[in-house]
Formats: C-alpha cells, structure tokens, sequence
C-alpha cells in the first residue's frame, strides 16, 4: 500500500434523500441542492440520440470519439488534436496528475476549490501548496510566491467550486505572464457555460497564447449530463498525446459519446437553460440576506455563515439536501419553485440567528 493514502478517504457522496428522512425523522419531500446537478436535464435530442444507438451495446466504444470530438472542435474553434475526453473531468484530473508528477513535485492551489486536485497529487506522492482565498477569490499574488523550481502544475477552477467566484481576463493573463513556462496552469472551467460576466475569460484565447495552459470543461453541469461521465481537456497536442498514453482504453462510454454530441449541438436549448439559471441566480443576489453570499457566476451560491452545520441542518428540516463547508453551505438552484422557498427559509434563518 502507498503510504501517502493514509493521508486520504474515498470519495464520500452525501446521504440520499430517503437515508436523510430516515435520519431526520422527516415524512415530506426532500429536494437534493447538493451537488451542482442541471435539475432541467439535458436537451430533449440527448434521450433520442441515445435510444437510436442502443443496438450496438456489444460494440466496445470508439477509442478517440471521432463525432463528438469533430462536432466539439468546431463549437470551440480548436484543432480536434487538441482535445482529450475523460470519463468526467475527475477522470481527466488524474490522468494530468499521474502523466506529470513524480514523488515530490509540487502543485499549488487554493484551500478551498475543487478537492480532487489535492487528491491525486497526494496519491502521486506529490507536495500539495495550497491558499486562502481572498474575499471568496483565488489570490493569484500568494499563489505566484509559493513557486518553486520544484513546482509542476498550477490549478484555477474558473468560477470557483465552491464560492462561484470568478477572475477575470486581465488578472488570470497577468498572472500567466509571470509563472515559469515549464509549469503547466490548469483552468477548470467546469461551469463556465453558466457564466455571463463581461470580463469572463476567453481561456481558449489564453491556450493559443500561451502552450503551458490547459482548459478543462464537463458535460455534466450546464449540459445536464453528469450520469455520463464525460469531461475533457483542451491544450497542447503534444501533452495530450502523453495523458493518452496514461488513459484507460475505453474510458468513455459509446451512450456517452453519442449524448454527449447531440447535447453539444444543441446550443439553443443549452442558452435557454442558462438563462433560465440567471434569473434564479439573481433572485438570491438581491434577497434581503445578500451580504451573506458571494456574486455567483455559476448554477450555485454559497452562502457564508459562521454556524454552517446549524444551517444546514436547519435546511434539512425544511426539506433540502445541501453541502456544509467550514465557513458556510453551498446551494444548487433548483427549479423557480424550490428557489423561492428556499430564499423564504434563508431569510427566516438569518433573522433567527443573523450570523
């Protein structure tokens, strides 16, 4: 056994809704916000496409997705060489991290961001260097200070998981400019698709500039995809020819390929979702407890209280399932009728216990 996976625990999910009735004790219905999942679900073409390839399960999958990757490639504008499919980004996570580090290297992060990236370094024996955020921001600054010629990537989730915080162009390509070239800098763009800001960055623009970025991206949010497992990574060719050699055979399935194209070209109804995620975004933003949460760039909010168990138990009397950090509770937006009862329960909250 590796020692260094002492240091860890398998990936725990959180309760079911039926686990946490039993519980709590609690006979009504229980609305899962916990995990960032798209409640609107995939585009309709998605369903048909997979019950028009369900005669050829016996098939093993196509080992590069030749049609997604074409279709993808023209959404994005880059070269089908410059793309890699994982099975969801976690996958494609630990392919970068066991194709790079060695016993050793270094990886710096934030403290509080997306935690398979401390994860599979700690498993590659690697040195994790982490950082506060800022006011719910990656602080760039701190983390250029802690680069060392032992360092070997940099992770940014652009938004943030879990504040929903953004950087913009200006500040992420500053920083770019500054870091060594041979350490490579990850932006996970997981929810970017959700993202309205005016000076969200254009990574893809950052990736033809610059060889050491990669741009990581997932079907499972916006795309309303997450039970396919199917994330990907955009960089360099030849980098990606290396993670290639590290991925399993057939680690994307052919159902979900196929969803995966037709949700992709299905740009209309993926806008029409996203939209329909703002406005609910919003309705948060300007409730009457607003200086509690950060200004979310995704299809969540994290609301800061320093009695984060207490609220998140409060929340489960109430009916829903969300995720408790340290600092506070992030909450997934559900439909417009889950949403409003839930600004109604945050404002009963705050006005009972005002922290």
């Amino acid at each position: 056994m590796k020692q260094q996976l002492t240091e860890l625990q398998a990936y725990q999910p959180g309760l079911s809704p039926r686990q946490l009735k039993e519980k709590y004790g609690i006979d009504g219905e229980m609305v899962k916000l916990a995990s960032n999942e798209n409640l609107y679900g995939p585009s309709p073409k998605v369903k048909e496409a997979i019950k028009n390839n369900l005669d050829e399960l016996f098939y093993y999958p196509e080992v590069k997705q030749f049609e997604v990757k074409q279709t993808l490639s023209e959404l994005l504008n880059v070269d089908k060489d410059q793309i890699l499919f994982g099975s969801g980004l976690d996958e494609v996570i630990m392919l970068i991290s066991r194709t790079v580090l060695e016993a050793g290297d270094e990886i710096i992060t934030s403290d509080m961001t997306f935690g398979q990236y401390k994860h599979h370094a700690i498993i590659e024996s690697a040195v994790v260097k982490t950082t506060p955020l800022k006011d719910g921001y990656f602080d760039l600054d701190a983390m250029y200070d802690q680069i060392t010629d032992k360092t070997k990537l940099i992770w940014i989730c652009n938004p943030n998981n879990p504040t929903g915080t953004y950087l913009a162009q200006d500040v992420i390509e500053d920083f770019i400019k500054k870091v060594p070239d041979d350490v490579i800098i990850l932006i996970d763009e997981a929810y970017i698709e959700f993202a309205d800001a005016e000076d969200m960055p254009n990574s893809l623009e950052l990736l033809s500039k610059y060889e050491q970025v990669v741009v990581l991206r997932t079907l499972s949010k916006a795309y309303g995809l997450a039970s396919q497992r199917i994330g990907y990574a955009v960089a360099q060719a030849s980098l990606l020819d290396q993670l290639d050699i590290v991925r399993l055979p057939f680690n994307v399935t052919s159902l979900s390929a196929v969803a995966a194209d037709a949700a992709i070209k299905d740009q209309d109804y993926l806008n029409d979702m996203t939209q329909k995620n703002r406005v609910e975004i919003e309705k948060f933003l300007n409730a009457s407890f607003k200086e509690h949460l950060y200004d979310s760039q995704t299809n969540f909010v994290f609301v800061n209280t320093d009695e984060p168990q207490v609220l998140y138990d409060y929340l489960i009397k109430e009916g829903f399932i969300t995720r408790p950090f340290p600092n506070g509770v992030r909450i997934t937006m559900g439909f417009s009728e889950h949403n409003d009862q839930m600004i109604k329960v945050l404002e009963a909250f705050f006005e009972s216990y005002g922290s």
